[in-house]
């Protein structure tokens, strides 16, 4: 009587290697397969073997695009050529080129004037002189796990209100399927040997929803600060800057827009070859009333460690008169 001892399966080698990736198997790759069923028969074991089954993996295109400012980006009101930051990452298994658009969103206070995407350069910097713009006619592909920066510009109308707001949508499309004339294709959507090796391009769920957003906020006040060389008094009775000399400064704090700029603080890290003049018992004159440079009696101080006179404005209302800051240091 014939005993069934045991099946088993047997999984043969690709002709390529099985690589895992954020969608699994690289597309192209073929997966083979074959069964087998030993038994006893009159005292011996026989084995018989099934054919040897093949598939092929088929490209699943899948893609995000993640805003990478940390909070709404400051704009002025006008602006030129604002940017917002994303990264495109390729989550499918197989090399893709991916058409970047954007669009404005409704139900906020203005809208922009969307303008060029540019390619980081690798540095993480907008540069528009060295970024690249992105070609949406034709976009470089990026491999499995791979991730793109991409500059995204608006122009910013003016006449703008303080803390207005935009919403900017970026979105990201597969180029094989905007090829193919299917501009928004559902996840399962299939471009027949569109993906690599020939195999058909499926639309994944990640790529049906690979948008995200980002937001400019008007800032109509903005504060700028000014440092300028007041004085040069040596110990020879003349101006020149040695060592001994005393050197005084002077900085402008001014406040432009509508509205009001809170908790300006005026900081001046001073290089290793100055110091103020006699340190923490020295005088830092603000709007005219002198203040002690020791920390805590005022709002302000100087650290003699790190050579830095720091004054606490408070709130300036635009149009207000400027805040200036004058102190005399030492050339050591």
């Amino acid at each position: 009587m014939n005993k069934l001892i045991s099946w088993t399966s047997l999984f043969l080698a690709s002709l390529f290697a099985m690589q895992s990736q954020a969608e699994g198997t690289l597309a192209g790759v073929e997966i083979s397969n074959q069964a087998s069923v030993s038994y006893d028969v009159g005292g011996s074991t026989i084995t018989a073997n099934s054919e040897t089954v093949t598939i092929t993996v088929q490209e699943l295109i899948n893609v995000t695009i993640i805003s990478q400012d940390s909070g709404n980006v400051s704009v002025s009101s006008p602006e030129t050529g604002a940017e917002l930051k994303f990264q495109v990452t390729n989550t499918g298994n197989g090399n893709e080129a991916f058409v970047i658009s954007q669009v404005n969103i409704g139900g906020d206070e203005f809208e922009v004037t969307l303008s060029t995407i540019y390619l980081d350069d690798g540095d993480g910097v907008f540069d528009p002189n060295v970024d690249a713009v992105y070609d949406n006619s034709a976009p470089s592909s990026i491999a499995p796990d791979e991730s793109i920066t991409i500059w995204v510009t608006s122009d910013i109308p003016e006449s703008l209100n303080n803390n207005d707001t935009a919403d900017v949508q970026v979105a990201a499309l597969s180029k094989t399927f905007s090829d193919d004339g299917q501009d928004n294709p559902d996840a399962g959507a299939v471009v027949t040997d569109g993906g690599d090796s020939t195999t058909d391009a499926v639309y994944g769920t990640a790529a049906a929803n690979a948008d995200d957003t980002a937001t400019f906020v008007v800032s109509a006040i903005q504060v700028t600060i000014a440092k300028a060389i007041s004085g040069i008094d040596d110990q020879l009775g003349g101006s020149q800057p040695i060592p001994g000399a005393e050197v005084g400064y002077s900085l402008t704090v001014t406040v432009t827009g509508t509205g009001d700029a809170e908790n300006i603080t005026a900081s001046d890290p001073l290089p290793e070859e100055l110091a103020l003049k006699n340190g923490i018992s020295g005088i830092i004159n603000v709007d005219g009333v002198d203040k002690t440079a020791v920390s805590g009696d005022d709002n302000a101080s100087y650290d003699a460690n790190t050579r830095t006179i720091t004054v606490e404005l408070g709130t300036i209302t635009a149009g207000s008169a400027d805040s200036i800051i004058t102190f005399t240091t030492v050339i050591q």
